[in-house]
């Protein structure tokens, strides 16, 4: 019970810091940002040049020692367009902490917005959420909240209860918080590759401190509490129909050994809901792991962010920070949708449509376009869309194209396609309802 209490208070529980509501995990991320101090880019920079380096050795010299490695082999023995996008990455950031090259990519503009806000928080995310982890689920909560949330999550989603904790730490968290725990619980067999995929493309949420960054970003901050409730609707009616349509719905629901799924889930009717959900709690703990299992199991899930996560991400958010502002690329993909909002009569329809695909790279740029846009309408629905998304290339899409997750880049783009059109019309009501211009 202690180490579970201490993982919801750290990850779940909000609390007043500095006069502001927060969580226990953000202050220990301010933390950590602290500690980096003024050095935070050269870390970055510096975790990026190792990775580049040694990914170096195992793919292009094909170094034995870390090839036969079964752990360093599959964090550093990657396809040659990996190891290329790693490449670019720290080149990226070379450019950017050193100040040579292209002006557009050493600018503030672009390689500060890429590696001093998005990078260096990115890394404060990882060490603190990969250590702590564990204790919300190696200890038995995730059994004790999962068997309560089952017929809930079972009838509208068709998912096992646990994927509660998965949503309700991104919820809180981060995207990516909620996503570890999902690979680590599908890669432990305690998920299918169906029920990991759902959870993963649908509940990996947007926390609800970026989202108010979001709201406030996009000019309707004032417009908060409503929007959120917006949000909201909007990711639930996502997470109900994407998970019956392909791609999703082809998934095998198999764990990722080929083995069928376990009946830990089942209903038990011996006794009450509370007593199974007890029960099973209790049996999880007597199993959970040492002092130095943890250690070994926080770590491992460190070095996987962190030296196979960063490198791809930055370089995947400079290119989208490029191909936004500095490229017609998704103006030409936004033709059709400006039709369509110009036919719900929101104002900058031709301005507002590139930011609906823009997302797909990452899940800021359809904030930074209504930025720019005066119709609090438009940016109603702009900002909501970088919530609603979910599946963003520069963190979640590389995390799960790097993780043992069956979701390739096709069924990736194809989900954040789905949850764009189920998404859209969704804001549009919203925004007429309560946005005033």
């Amino acid at each position: 019970m202690l180490p579970s209490a201490l993982g919801v208070a750290i990850f779940l529980l909000p609390i007043v810091w500095d006069g502001k509501l927060t969580i226990g995990i953000d202050i220990i991320t301010r933390w950590v940002k602290a500690l980096m101090g003024e050095h935070g880019v050269e870390v970055v920079v510096l975790i990026m040049v190792l990775t580049s380096i040694v990914t170096f050795l195992a793919t292009v010299l094909k170094v034995r020692r870390i090839r036969d490695s079964e752990w360093f082999g599959s964090l550093f023995n990657v396809p040659m367009t990996w190891f290329l996008i790693r490449l670019a990455g720290t080149v990226f950031g070379l450019m950017y902490l050193y100040q040579v090259g292209p002006e557009l990519l050493s600018s503030e503009k672009i390689g500060g917005a890429v590696y001093k806000d998005i990078a260096v928080n990115v890394v404060a995310v990882y060490v603190s959420a990969c250590l702590l982890m564990p204790l919300l689920t190696e200890f038995g909560f995730m059994e004790f909240v999962g068997t309560l949330a089952r017929p809930l999550f079972r009838r509208v989603f068709r998912l096992p209860g646990r994927a509660a904790i998965d949503a309700t730490a991104s919820f809180v968290g981060a995207s990516s918080i909620g996503l570890l725990i999902t690979i680590g619980q599908y890669e432990r067999k305690f998920y299918t590759a169906r029920e990991a995929t759902v959870i993963a493309a649908n509940f990996s949420v947007v926390s609800i401190p970026f989202s108010l960054v979001v709201a406030n970003v996009s000019g309707i901050g004032h417009l908060f509490v409503p929007w959120y409730a917006f949000v909201v609707l909007t990711c639930i009616a996502a997470a109900m129909i994407t998970p019956r349509l392909p791609p999703l719905s082809r998934k095998a629901n198999e764990y990722i050994d080929g083995s069928l799924p376990a009946d830990w889930d089942q209903e038990d009717a011996s006794g009450t809901l509370f007593t199974e959900a007890w029960n099973k709690a209790i049996a999880r703990a007597c199993e959970s792991p040492g002092l130095l299992e943890y250690l070994v199991t926080g770590t491992r899930n460190l070095m996987f962010f962190l030296f196979s996560v960063v490198a791809a991400a930055m370089a995947l958010a400079t290119i989208a920070t490029l191909l936004t502002f500095h490229t017609p690329v998704f103006e030409w993909l936004s033709y059709p949708f400006i039709a369509v909002l110009e036919l719900a009569q929101f104002p900058d329809a031709a301005t507002a449509a590139p930011g609906l695909f823009a997302g797909f790279m990452d899940q800021y740029m359809p904030a930074v376009v209504a930025s720019n846009i005066e119709s609090q309408r438009t940016s109603f629905v702009l900002a909501g869309l970088s919530v609603c998304q979910l599946v963003f290339m520069s963190e979640v899409g590389v995390i799960i194209l790097r993780s043992r997750l069956p979701l390739g880049i096709r069924d990736l783009l194809v989900i954040f396609l789905l949850r764009t059109l189920i998404a859209v019309p969704i804001l549009i009501v919203g925004a007429n309802l309560l946005a005033v211009t």
